[in-house]
């Protein structure tokens, strides 16, 4: 199995995740992958996920291979370019180990352990619409929830 790959920039590889990694070629998706990561020159390898479907399989490859580059002093990142792919991620609690991005440019920044900027005013404005998630919603200070009237001391009204 060949994974494609090339240079992005002086320190930087990108590996092509193309397929579905499951059992028949897991180990050998494996060995490219720990074959590509660089034992001198770039000192960061991106991960391109491009198959919207990560199985469990490949999550844990991710982890193993992660282990193996940071054992080399290689910082890993992955682009997720697919929702379906970020959620798996972000659901398995691996979007910050993984240094998980949308995109080439901000994989890059993650390998070298910058985190996305906060969005300001006019970005923030252009990315709400009809398919945006509705703003947080401010605690008032009062107690809410299912249990919050049973926890508090209730005193009879007078007689």
């Amino acid at each position: 199995m060949f994974l494609l790959s090339y240079q992005l920039d002086d320190a930087h590889l990108v590996v092509e995740l193309d397929e579905v990694v499951d059992l028949d070629n897991e180990a050998a998706v494996e060995r490219e992958l720990v074959r590509l990561l660089p034992c001198c020159g770039p000192r960061a390898v991106i991960v391109d996920v491009i198959t919207p479907l990560l199985t469990a399989r490949a999550l844990g490859l991710l982890l193993r291979v992660r282990g193996q580059a940071g054992d080399r002093g290689v910082s890993m990142a992955v682009v997720a370019r697919h929702a379906v792919a970020r959620t798996v991620l972000s659901g398995a609690g691996l979007d910050r180990v993984l240094r998980v991005a949308r995109s080439l440019p901000g994989a890059e920044l993650r390998a070298r352990g910058c985190r996305p900027r906060a969005r300001t005013g006019e970005a923030s404005r252009r990315q709400e619409g009809p398919g945006a998630p509705p703003p947080p919603v401010r605690p008032s200070g009062r107690v809410s929830g299912p249990h919050a009237p049973t926890s508090l001391p209730r005193y009879p009204r007078g007689r």
